[in-house]
């Protein structure tokens, strides 16, 4: 067995060891600097996201901003959004009787007041009112009153409810034979409803 030399060795071994040390250290910086990156590369990735997020929700808000932009614009074209349009409303009633023929039809349109109903709550700067009008319709038969409330729903564009309405029959039921004049007589009362946003 061959003895050997330290000596001739010692500066070998001590560039091995450096060598070792070198490639330990650019490993643990390697390792260092690999995870460093990659949490900058999550961060950026979780920003991208965030931002494509936040992209699609604007362009959806913007979408939703045109769909109620436009909503917004046919309710206040058709008045059910801004002032009271009462010479619309009696414009309404007046065709839709002149194509029913009622025998008599009357009404009276009274002073704008506050819309309430049960559980109606609003919300918002936004201020719901109506107008109450009174109808007192001459019929022959009772499907004249469905006639005339759809004739308006369709002929307008603004809403209404219907309060109440009463039918009284006029004279005997032979008399509803009769085609000439009114053999029902009713009272209703209906409000149109506007919408004043502040």
């Amino acid at each position: 067995m061959s003895n050997i030399d330290w000596f001739y060795l010692r500066r070998p071994l001590i560039i091995l060891a450096l060598a070792l040390l070198v490639s330990a250290g650019v490993a643990v910086a390697g390792y260092y600097y690999e995870n460093s990156q990659r949490e900058q590369y999550e961060v950026a990735l979780s920003k991208l996201n965030s931002t494509h997020q936040l992209y699609a929700n604007m362009v959806n808000d913007i979408d939703l901003l045109d769909q109620y932009r436009n909503r917004y614009g046919e309710y206040k074209s058709s008045g059910l959004i801004g002032e009271e349009r009462r010479l619309s409303w009696i414009e309404s009633l007046e065709s839709t009787n002149e194509v029913l023929r009622l025998p008599t039809l009357t009404y009276n349109l009274n002073p704008q007041e506050d819309f309430k109903r049960p559980g109606f709550k609003l919300e918002r700067d936004v201020s719901v009112m109506s107008s109450p009008m009174d109808l007192a319709i001459g019929m022959l038969h009772e499907e004249d009153l469905f006639a005339l409330l759809e004739g308006l729903r369709l002929s307008i564009r603004n809403l209404f409810t219907v309060d109440s309405c009463s039918i009284v029959r006029q004279g005997p039921v032979d008399r509803s034979l009769d085609t000439r004049q009114a053999n029902l007589r009713t009272q209703c009362t209906i409000r149109w409803v506007t919408i004043n946003a502040k």
